[in-house]
């Protein structure tokens, strides 16, 4: 697999040469050539990569665009997809549910600044980047990447800015058009509807509406293979252990000891190892079930008040609601003291020094019958208000904007689980057996086998009881020494974006400086969020019978049919289970969580999850906007200053105490900080086809509240004194240091070389810091923990202990790192079409970019800096045929290896993620003047994704999506 995918990246920089090597005959040609602004008349594809050739260009700093192709259409799955066909941007495929965000320029999404024609707005994060699948790409004329960032550009972007742009009402053309469209995904088989609506009315030429809707029902899923957990081979239980595996375990040391690092057996020799031998011993197969719709829609106005003067009103809607998501897993779990493992192969070495198997029988194994039901709803709309006067000499525009957002993921999750048992006298426990081999390195050989036909998971028989003395946690007991589970966690984020801004620019003429420009920018942000975690307090468990369990509707079709998954797949019906179970019972002091499930507030998902922050936020900027000649070469640029200053106020729930005992009080906390932020982008028009572009200028990213979290300062106390867990309150934004060179080739009209490459050097990412020694004021952050001090490098309190000596404060928090993190990289773009070629050829289009990015820095405490979630390669191969009557674009993406953050329920190191290349294909067909068949074809090559952890064999995570086409028919009037 591996050597595929680098022929595949050998591929495309086959093709690349070839473009530059066709076009070459063009370039002698050129003096014949129209000149570089004159209409070219096409439409379709051809129309589209004219249309972002043209908005690059007219930039003066470094730039990309998408612009919807004649169909008023981005032929792509969603905008995240359309926009990784930008030289530098990567599609985020491990979210599950096409929430689509995406990575620029070597830095995750969170970087990156999302904007609506120019204007912040409150877009549905919950947490990291914007999730772009929560918007139809149908409303949007074309979208712009801003890579170097003027001081008149909205701030908050490290990465760049990403503008979604909606064209004006007096810019569009009269007229309807209706597109009526299928999707069907072929994992799942399920066909989805989907319809846009638009239109377009001028009333004379100063007044013109228009309006768009676009409605999407969605149904789709993603299936996986997950190997969550790596433990050591047990050493009582495995057969024969001492004389197969003991060269692979350490002895014990003269006292009964371990020594540190090592594994230990009684028989242990350490001949060969002495860390032990790991297997796969937590085995999941799961079906992440999508189905709901999204609503999107903008409705606007403009009206030309005089020749000088146009005000304009847009009111943009996109709701993406998802109520019957879900995910059905299988968890087949090896990891009790009482299962028995018999390997079925030797242990190999790893790159990582140790040794495992992948391969064994198993006997008594515990299995859980797990559903989850996990709405989610991603909405935001919004208002838009415009003015601008325009004479010979002054540009004075004015815009209003309010816009709010909800972010709101739901979570029931409800297990029925096969235990396993005292081994007895059958030697069996619960008497369950099987075999299992992960793959290895392929998937495809990944099977798992159960020796019996009956049900693995039946057992549903009461009483169940509370394990705990005051019942609390996730857990029933039946006395069969089975399990029922009620857990899942519910996470919510409101937010809302007001701002006001007034731009002023004089124009002069005859000046090396073409214009003078400041302006003033008022905004308030408002963040809430909220969360709870499920329990089984309070449940009718009384209720719970043999109908909670039923096979699942995934037995039969699971992975595309390619594996040898578990057929015999158990899973809880949802549905009649909750109203077995709910209404709960609620005591006095409980609270509910959005499923209707008694909240656990020991856990962390609620002290950490209740939090408001609003940042007040005002900001000024002087730009000069330079047209000169220097030396014959005509010369543009922006060279100006941006100074913002944030006031910061964060209300937290602050938890003192652990478990059901703890208390909680809201605690306000208000920082305040600036940013000056120069920025210098110049254009030189080399030659009528040459244009060097390069940029210097500083960028800041505030965190999202959710990204830094916890904001909630805790309390626990220890027999020594007390732990203190200091919330984040006190970040502030990360700067960045950016330099961009650019040099664009218009080799002819429709045609691109260009390279690219850049430098970002960041401060002030967020580092853990647990010295007590640096994080001891003496007023101890007014949490009434006495006068803290130092002694030596411990922090102690003036309070004392039950035993008389002083408390020791054990206190961890966070800080702005100091150490920078440098960002570089380099992109290539190469795009032409033929139109010079004789027939047929000169129908023929296409581009290729290839983009590379490095990340270099150390963390706080030494160890290499690491940006989840960023491929250093990627590369984009795009071919398409075009005539006045059909048009077909075929679009190979690749990119390589990248790495993800340890975390989530999956223990271990860091994980990777195997190169991955997919193949797509759109066509269109005019069946008239007006009616016009689209056709959409996605992951044709049918590619999965793979999670590894350092050596490829140490599988993770297999995730498959399968194919999906979608029809389309658009009529215009």
């Amino acid at each position: 697999m591996t050597h595929a995918y680098r022929k595949g990246a050998l591929a495309l920089m086959a093709t690349a040469s070839l473009f530059a090597i066709i076009a070459a005959p063009a370039f002698a040609q050129d003096t014949t050539e129209a000149p570089k602004d004159e209409a070219i008349v096409v439409t379709g594809f051809k129309k589209s990569y004219a249309d972002a050739l043209r908005m690059k260009r007219a930039a003066v700093g470094v730039s990309d665009s998408i612009s919807s192709d004649g169909l008023s259409r981005f032929p792509d799955l969603n905008v995240g997809e359309a926009l990784q066909r930008i030289p530098g941007v990567q599609v985020n495929r491990e979210e599950d549910s096409r929430n689509a965000s995406i990575n620029l320029r070597g830095l995750p999404g969170s970087y990156a600044k999302i904007t609506l024609n120019g204007m912040n707005f409150a877009s549905p994060v919950l947490g990291g980047s914007a999730p772009l699948g929560a918007f139809n790409s149908d409303i949007f004329s074309a979208i712009s990447v801003i890579k170097s960032v003027s001081a008149a550009d909205q701030p908050g972007g490290i990465s760049g800015n990403i503008d979604l742009q909606i064209q004006p009402a007096l810019s569009r053309k009269d007229g309807a058009w209706v597109k009526v469209s299928s999707e069907y995904n072929t994992l799942g088989k399920y066909f989805t509807p989907s319809v846009t609506v638009s239109g377009t009315h001028h009333f004379g030429d100063r007044l013109a509406v228009f309006g768009t809707v676009a409605y999407r029902e969605e149904n789709f899923r993603r299936d996986s293979i997950h190997f969550p957990q790596y433990t050591t081979l047990n050493t009582t239980t495995t057969p024969n252990f001492a004389s197969r595996f003991a060269d692979y375990y350490a002895p014990f040391q003269s006292n009964g000891s371990c020594a540190s690092g090592q594994v230990c057996a009684a028989s242990g020799t350490g001949a060969k190892s002495t860390t032990g031998i790991l297997l796969p011993s937590d085995i999941r197969q799961g079906v992440k079930y999508n189905e709901g719709n999204l609503l999107t829609g903008v409705f606007a106005a403009d009206y030309k008040v005089s020749d000088n003067l146009k005000v304009g009103a847009m009111y943009f809607y996109s709701n993406r609601d998802m109520p019957l998501t879900a995910t059905d897993i299988l968890d087949m779990d090896m990891r009790d003291g009482n299962t028995i493992i018999d390997p079925q192969t030797a242990p190999y070495l790893a790159a990582d020094g140790r040794y495992y198997v992948d391969k064994y029988n198993f006997t008594n194994p515990r299995v859980f019958a797990s559903y989850r039901k996990e709405a989610f709803k991603q909405m935001t709309n919004g208002l838009n208000l415009t003015a601008e006067y325009r004479n010979d000499d002054w540009r004075i525009s004015g815009a209003l904007s309010w816009s709010e957002a909800e972010n709101f993921g739901y979570q029931s999750q409800l297990d029925v689980r096969n235990t396993a048992k005292p081994l007895g006298s059958s030697g069996t426990g619960n008497g369950l057996t099987g075999s299992f081999y992960s793959g290895g390195d392929n998937i495809d050989n990944f099977a798992f086998k159960f020796n019996q036909s009956t049900a693995l998971v039946t057992d549903t028989s009461g009483p169940w009881t509370n394990p705990n003395a005051t019942p609390s946690g996730p857990v029933l007991v039946n006395p069969n020494g089975n399990n029922f589970i009620v857990a899942g966690s519910d996470n919510a984020a409101d937010n809302s974006v007001g701002n006001v801004q007034v731009d002023v620019e004089r124009f002069f003429q005859n000046a090396w400086m073409s214009s003078l420009q400041f302006g003033l920018r008022a905004e308030k942000d408002e963040y809430v969020s909220t969360g709870y975690r499920g329990s089984v307090v309070g449940v009718q468990a009384q209720n719970i019978d043999s109908r909670f369990v039923v096979q699942s509707e995934f037995a039969g079709d699971f992975f595309g049919e390619d594996v040898n998954y578990q057929r015999n797949w158990q899973t809880v019906d949802f549905d009649y289970a909750l109203s077995k179970l709910q209404p709960v019972t609620l005591l006095p002091g409980q609270r509910l969580t959005y499923g209707g499930w008694v909240n656990d507030p020991a856990d962390g998902t609620f002290t950490n999850g209740h939090y408001t922050k609003k940042d007040d936020i005002t900001s000024a900027y002087l730009m000069a906007k330079i047209d000169t000649e220097v030396l014959g070469v005509r010369v543009r640029g922006h060279a100006g200053v941006r100074q913002e200053t944030t006031k910061q106020v964060i209300t937290s729930l602050d938890r003192t105490g652990s478990g059901l005992t703890a208390t909680f009080k809201l605690n306000t906390r208000e920082t305040e900080y600036s940013n000056t932020l120069p920025s210098l982008l110049l254009a030189a028009d080399l030659s009528d086809k040459l244009v060097l572009r390069l940029g210097a200028y500083q960028t800041f990213v505030r965190p999202n509240p959710r990204d830094i979290s916890p904001l909630t300062t805790t309390v626990t106390s220890t027999t020594d004194g007390y732990t203190v867990a200091l919330g984040r309150v006190d970040i502030e934004p990360y700067t960045s240091d950016s330099y961009d060179l650019s040099l664009e080739w218009y080799n002819r009209p429709g045609g691109l070389i260009a390279f690219a490459i850049y430098k970002k050097e960041i401060l002030g990412q967020i580092q853990a810091e647990t010295r007590d020694a640096v994080l001891c004021p003496a007023e101890g952050y007014g949490l009434g923990l006495g006068t803290w001090s130092v002694d030596g490098d411990i922090c102690y309190s003036t309070l004392t202990t039950n035993t008389g000596g002083r408390a020791r404060i054990d206190v961890n928090g966070a800080i702005n790192s100091p150490l920078p993190l440098t960002v570089t990289g380099a992109e290539l773009s190469i795009q032409q079409n033929f139109d010079f070629l004789p027939a047929p050829w000169n129908n023929l289009g296409g581009a290729f970019n290839y983009s590379y990015a490095d990340v270099n820095g150390r963390t706080v405490a030494g160890a290499s800096a690491v940006l989840p979630g960023v491929s250093r390669n990627s590369a984009n191969l795009i071919v398409y045929y075009e005539t006045t009557k059909f048009g077909i674009r075929a679009v190979y993406n690749y990119r390589d290896k990248y790495d993800l953050a340890a975390g989530g329920t999956f223990a271990g190191a860091a994980r990777s993620v195997k190169a991955r290349g997919q193949f797509d294909v759109s066509a269109s067909y005019n069946l008239s003047d007006r009616i016009t068949l689209g056709v959409d074809a996605f992951n044709l090559s049918d590619e999965r994704r793979t999670e590894y952890e350092g050596d490829e064999r140490k599988v993770r995570r297999v995730d498959y999506d399968g194919r999906t086409f979608q029809v389309s028919v658009r009529a215009s009037f």
